[in-house]
């Protein structure tokens, strides 16, 4: 090795270290390295008897658990694992390059990985995939090793070192994520192919390759029959009518780069590829090796119907195989049409950089691509906490992630896993009787409460005083009080010319700061309106400003005008959440209607027009004793 490959491939290397530590804990841990928090706290029988309940093996958690022991469990400390596989994946690229196409090949390899958006965005999380990914790389590494040293070996029937590597990067490979077993399949068609062309063929190199499989697959034979139980579970959302191109986006420049800004991705990606096709690699299996892992993985995922955007991450498999792939071109040739090759390969390389760069930006600062806030959820949670509040959790394995943040007194109440009609309402039932009020995540309801239950019943038996998104998780706020049937005040108006108000009941008028004000309105409809209304329900003060609001579709967004039946009375209940700061005196309460355009609908009484903001009752705030 020259002087200065070495140094140029340490720059790299210091690059790629620099991008995948930079910023490792500015964002929360979002839900599933919650999950990894806290599975790897527990002793090593508990974290195998947690991984047998999960749909990963256990390699993984059981490393990440000897690294914590070593560094800690903060959120820089247990991303810094897959941070350092990252940086490994570049260094086994280059190892890869090396073989495949010589030191340009091998620089060129190190340095697409090494500002690889994918390989960053997974190596700055606490999970399996920067895992996954240096697993699939030591397994074309050890197996192009694998066939040059294997055939000088005089020990016919003992394992050779390399075999013995290649057998400790299958079983890793496979205890780390079941996704592994594309990566096989891959490499064995290229193995295959490359074996049936030989002259002579090496009985004793496929003799040997069979057994360094097969003691891998032993290494994996204990938890063998905890993965065929596995096999069977199947996320409601696959869907792979964008698969082409969502993967193909993902492996070129990331999933944090906006599909505008990337037009010319794919032209530069086929142009470097059909480049690579027309080289002489050093080793014709290499080259097969490095063109099946990268693309037979994303072949069998759509063609086996396994796709969903969730499962991108499953893509690292072949990030450095690709990566390889794209830098042969760079390889040193001596002829005039080589070296021509070789400068449109840098020059076609340089836009691909860009656009990774670019991507990279947005995975460090635009808010969009960041992951769930559950730092900030917890933190916003308990400044607003008062005694008699709980924390309600609509999926129940959001409690890992939410309690590794969450350590104050509020009790933190998981809901039932796919609950029925029984289930969600004794459950909501027993929360409402007991707290004053409520804070509600939801997320991922699609999986947790398919029938989507726990909502609309909390919608009935609580009053809802708002929510906000952080990222993909939605924090709601209710209040609990008695729940009339009937109107306690009784009125006789018309908002439109459909929907009669025909009362209200408001259990008491006195209330303190930051209590959340119950109220219930009773609507009837002469005829279904013919489109969706909002309704608000504002507090002003003796001056008129407004001091509280909510805003929302009738029933907590489950009774939609639209959907009324003529003379069917619709029982709808609002909380209005009052300020923590609110001045003690005397507050109106105002109701309405309005379109989705922000059009108000008239009141009238008796055929008066009463304006668009109903007057109902004057509330007292008081401060509390």
């Amino acid at each position: 090795m020259k002087l200065r490959h070495g140094l140029i491939l340490l720059a790299i290397l210091l690059l790629a270290t620099g991008l995948r530590f930079y910023r490792l804990d500015a964002q929360s841990f979002w839900n599933d390295e919650g999950n990894t928090a806290r599975l790897v706290e527990r002793s090593i029988p508990l974290i195998i008897k947690g991984a047998a309940g999960d749909i990963h093996p256990p390699g993984y958690y059981l490393l990440l658990h000897l690294w914590r022991a070593c560094v800690g469990e903060s959120e820089f400390a247990l991303r810094g694992f897959s941070a350092l596989c990252g940086v490994l994946m570049v260094a086994v690229a280059a190892a890869i390059g090396r073989y495949v196409g010589g030191w340009r090949t091998a620089l060129g390899a190190a340095l697409l990985v090494a500002v690889h958006p994918l390989a960053i965005y997974y190596s700055q999380e606490a999970r399996m995939y920067a895992l996954l990914g240096l697993a699939s790389a030591l397994t074309l590494l050890f197996s192009l090793k694998f066939t040059v040293q294997n055939p000088k070996s005089k020990t016919q029937n003992l394992p050779t070192p390399y075999s013995l590597l290649l057998a400790s990067s299958i079983a890793l490979g496979l205890y780390t994520q079941y996704a592994y077993l594309f990566v096989l399949i891959g490499l064995n068609l290229a193995f295959g192919l490359d074996w049936l062309l030989r002259r002579p063929r090496n009985r004793r190199l496929l003799g040997q390759w069979i057994v360094a499989h097969l003691l891998g697959g032993l290494a994996f034979l204990p938890w063998a029959p905890i993965a065929l139980g596995a096999r069977g579970w199947r996320p409601p959302d696959l869907n792979s009518a964008r698969a082409v191109q969502e993967i193909a986006r993902a492996l070129l420049v990331g999933i944090t780069l906006p599909a505008g800004k990337s037009p010319y991705v794919f032209i530069v990606a086929a142009l470097l590829l059909l480049l690579a096709l027309t080289v002489r690699a050093r080793s014709r299996f290499a080259a097969w090796a490095a063109l099946s892992m990268a693309f037979v993985p994303p072949v069998l995922f759509i063609g086996l119907g396994l796709y969903r955007p969730a499962y991108l991450k499953f893509m690292m498999v072949a990030v450095v195989p690709l990566a390889v792939v794209l830098a042969l071109p760079l390889m040193r040739a001596r002829s005039q049409m080589g070296k021509m090759r070789h400068c449109l390969a840098a020059l076609l390389a340089l836009p691909l950089l860009g656009m990774q760069i670019a991507s990279l930006q947005h995975l460090y600062t635009d808010p969009a691509y960041a992951r769930d806030d559950y730092r900030g959820l917890a933190a916003r949670i308990a400044a607003a906490a008062r005694p008699g509040d709980a924390i309600l959790l609509s999926a129940p394995n959001q409690w890992e992630v939410f309690t590794y943040y969450y350590r104050d007194p509020l009790p933190v109440y998981p809901a039932p896993y796919r609950p029925d009609p029984a289930e969600a309402s004794a459950w909501v039932d027993a929360l409402v009787n007991r707290h004053a009020r409520l804070f509600v995540l939801f997320w991922g309801d699609a999986e947790s409460d398919p029938q989507r239950l726990i909502e609309p019943y909390l919608a009935q038996h609580a009053y809802k005083a708002g929510d906000t998104w952080i990222s993909t998780v939605r924090l709601a706020l209710y209040g609990t009080a008695s729940l009339p049937i009937t109107p306690t005040t009784a009125l006789d108006v018309r908002l439109g010319d459909t929907i009669a108000l025909e009362g209200y009941a408001l259990p008491e008028t006195i209330f303190a700061p930051g209590d959340i004000v119950p109220l219930t309105l009773f609507w009837r409809a002469e005829t279904t309106p013919a489109e969706r209304y909002k309704v608000f329900v504002h507090l002003i003060n003796v001056a008129g400003a407004l001091v509280a609001q909510t805003d929302a579709e009738p029933v907590g967004g489950f009774g939609l005008t639209t959907l009324w039946q003529p003379g069917e009375l619709i029982v709808d209940r609002y909380g209005v959440l009052l300020p923590a700061d609110l001045a003690a005196g005397s507050y109106r309460l105002l109701v309405g209607m309005y379109t989705f355009a922000g059009e108000r609908l008239p009141i009238t009484q008796n055929g008066q027009v009463l304006g668009d903001a109903l007057p109902l009752a004057t509330l007292t705030v008081a401060m509390p004793q």
